[in-house]
Protein backbone atom coordinates (compact mmCIF):
# COMPACT_ATOMS: atom_id res chain seq x y z
CA UNK A 1 0.00 0.00 0.00
CA UNK A 2 2.06 3.45 -1.05
CA UNK A 3 1.47 5.92 1.80
CA UNK A 4 3.62 8.90 0.92
CA UNK A 5 2.02 10.82 -2.10
CA UNK A 6 4.33 12.37 -3.86
CA UNK A 7 4.04 15.87 -4.43
CA UNK A 8 4.79 17.75 -7.66
CA UNK A 9 4.27 21.54 -8.98
CA UNK A 10 0.87 22.12 -9.53
CA UNK A 11 1.40 23.66 -13.71
CA UNK A 12 4.37 20.87 -13.84
CA UNK A 13 1.46 17.95 -13.06
CA UNK A 14 -1.35 19.44 -15.43
CA UNK A 15 0.92 20.59 -18.12
CA UNK A 16 1.86 16.59 -18.22
CA UNK A 17 -1.33 15.43 -18.53
CA UNK A 18 -2.34 17.91 -20.91
CA UNK A 19 0.50 17.15 -23.23
CA UNK A 20 -0.43 13.05 -22.65
CA UNK A 21 -3.87 14.25 -23.19
CA UNK A 22 -4.11 15.87 -26.33
CA UNK A 23 -1.25 13.50 -27.75
CA UNK A 24 -3.86 10.40 -27.45
CA UNK A 25 -6.68 13.23 -28.60
CA UNK A 26 -4.61 14.21 -31.93
CA UNK A 27 -3.82 10.39 -32.42
CA UNK A 28 -7.43 8.94 -32.57
CA UNK A 29 -8.76 12.16 -34.22
CA UNK A 30 -5.85 12.93 -36.99
CA UNK A 31 -7.44 15.99 -39.35
CA UNK A 32 -10.62 16.12 -37.58
CA UNK A 33 -8.65 17.30 -33.95
CA UNK A 34 -8.92 21.03 -34.96
CA UNK A 35 -11.48 23.51 -36.58
CA UNK A 36 -11.42 26.84 -36.50
CA UNK A 37 -13.19 29.01 -34.09
CA UNK A 38 -16.71 30.55 -34.54
CA UNK A 39 -16.90 32.38 -31.57
CA UNK A 40 -16.75 35.76 -31.82
CA UNK A 41 -13.67 37.59 -31.66
CA UNK A 42 -11.68 34.33 -32.14
CA UNK A 43 -12.39 33.51 -35.78
CA UNK A 44 -9.25 32.14 -37.30
CA UNK A 45 -8.17 30.36 -33.54
CA UNK A 46 -7.56 26.71 -34.41
CA UNK A 47 -9.90 24.65 -31.20
CA UNK A 48 -10.55 21.45 -30.65
CA UNK A 49 -13.76 20.22 -32.26
CA UNK A 50 -15.92 19.65 -30.10
CA UNK A 51 -16.19 15.96 -30.42
CA UNK A 52 -12.55 15.85 -29.67
CA UNK A 53 -12.88 18.33 -26.75
CA UNK A 54 -15.32 16.02 -25.07
CA UNK A 55 -13.10 13.08 -25.97
CA UNK A 56 -9.79 15.07 -24.35
CA UNK A 57 -11.70 16.12 -21.10
CA UNK A 58 -12.69 12.34 -20.44
CA UNK A 59 -8.71 10.99 -21.22
CA UNK A 60 -7.21 13.96 -19.13
CA UNK A 61 -9.88 12.86 -16.21
CA UNK A 62 -8.48 9.39 -16.86
CA UNK A 63 -4.77 9.76 -16.93
CA UNK A 64 -5.07 12.29 -13.83
CA UNK A 65 -6.49 9.33 -11.62
CA UNK A 66 -3.98 6.78 -13.54
CA UNK A 67 -1.32 9.48 -12.24
CA UNK A 68 -2.12 9.57 -8.92
CA UNK A 69 -3.51 5.97 -8.56
CA UNK A 70 -0.54 4.13 -10.28
CA UNK A 71 2.66 6.15 -9.56
CA UNK A 72 1.03 8.05 -6.63
CA UNK A 73 1.95 11.24 -8.13
CA UNK A 74 -0.37 14.14 -7.48
CA UNK A 75 -0.32 17.61 -7.54
CA UNK A 76 0.97 19.90 -4.39
CA UNK A 77 -2.62 21.60 -4.30
CA UNK A 78 -4.46 18.27 -4.45
CA UNK A 79 -3.03 18.18 -0.64
CA UNK A 80 -4.49 21.67 -0.27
Amino acid sequence: MKTNKILVNNSDFFECVNELTTQITEMNYGADTYAESSEVGQEGVMMFTEEAHEYYNEKFDEYETILNNILNVWDKQAEQ
